[in-house]
């Protein structure tokens, strides 16, 4: 293949052992799928299960962040079941997702889950990474009226991209420790609200202006953002099977989080697919994947992250409910 074909791919075709190798879990998490209640109006967000349910933990002082890391994912690896599943490095805090998880969504349903990808030789992967279109001072959407990951699962019923596998991984840490790190943070923040609320000067004195209505509101939720508890977050799709749709599934897929674009502040998700001249990266990208690590978070504020952990209560027929 030529240099010029070559640039910018977006999967790589896995080998025997690297297969083998990114199917194994570096560590032994504890997987814990969830099942909606059958015909049941669920919650929009989960606001009181994440405040239940994180942890804060620090070190060296209080200066290094040793908080737990925790992963939402939603599997497709066969197009006719659909996984919604936790996963959480101890008994301790499996215990705390099935208590605070059952107490918001009475009579939800818990099983095992699975902690490894399915992967198998020759099969093609390819990552996508959802960012933030602004600095993430500017807040998501938080306010809904149905679980705002339906239009996430929505993507994935039985019959859409049946050729493809994918799985989509939203990891949580909350912010602790990293004094220095929280107050440029909120230097940050501080900066932004003034600069909205201010007086616009114009190029020309007549063209001075005061803070708009929208300006103002925008300052506002700044100020509410930096306010409540925050967390470090990841978002990325695997796509596996797809060759040279990779790019268009990942696109396909993250079309689901526009659901969480705030009119107010502008902030939005954008997505970018792990593309490289070489097999390593992409494939490295897949190992953090797999690994559940964090890299390049954004932050998020806890009712931002309460609409990013909803249950969806669409009746789709991959979805599997309590019974």
């Amino acid at each position: 293949m030529g240099f010029l074909n070559r640039f910018g791919d977006s999967y790589v075709t896995l080998d025997s052992p690297t297969a083998k190798q990114l199917s194994r879990p570096t560590t032994e998490p504890i997987a814990v799928e969830v099942h909606p209640p059958y015909d049941r109006e669920l919650p929009a967000t989960l606001d009181r299960f994440v405040k239940a349910i994180t942890e804060y933990q620090t070190q060296l002082l209080g200066i290094k962040n040793s908080s737990p890391t925790i992963a939402y994912e939603i599997q497709r690896f066969t197009p006719e079941k659909l996984r919604l599943q936790f996963i959480v490095p101890t008994t301790r805090l499996e215990r705390k997702l099935r208590t605070h998880l059952n107490d918001q969504i009475p009579e939800i349903g818990f099983e095992p889950g699975i902690n490894r990808l399915l992967l198998k030789q020759d099969d093609t992967v390819g990552l996508g990474v959802l960012k933030l279109r602004r600095k993430d001072v500017y807040p998501l959407e938080t306010e809904f009226e149905a679980p705002p990951l339906n239009s996430v699962v929505a993507a994935l019923h039985r019959h859409a991209m049946r050729d493809t596998r994918i799985a989509i991984q939203i990891l949580f840490k909350p912010r602790a420790g990293h004094p220095v790190e929280k107050r440029l943070w909120h230097r940050e923040a501080r900066r932004e609200s003034r600069n909205l609320r201010s007086e616009k000067v114009g190029i020309l004195p007549w063209t001075d202006r005061d803070a708009t209505p929208r300006e103002k509101q925008q300052a506002r939720e700044i100020g509410e953002k930096a306010g409540n508890p925050r967390f470090s977050v990841s978002i990325r799709i695997l796509v596996i099977g797809a060759e040279e749709y990779t790019t268009s599934r990942i696109k396909e897929i993250s079309g689901g989080f526009n659901v969480f674009a705030n009119p107010d502040t502008g902030q939005g998700f954008q997505t970018r697919t792990v593309r490289s001249l070489r097999d390593q990266a992409i494939i490295n990208s897949v190992e953090q994947f797999r690994a559940r690590r964090l890299n390049q978070p954004f932050q998020v504020s806890m009712p931002e992250l309460a609409g990013l952990l909803s249950i969806p209560d669409r009746e789709q027929e991959n979805i599997e409910t309590a019974v």
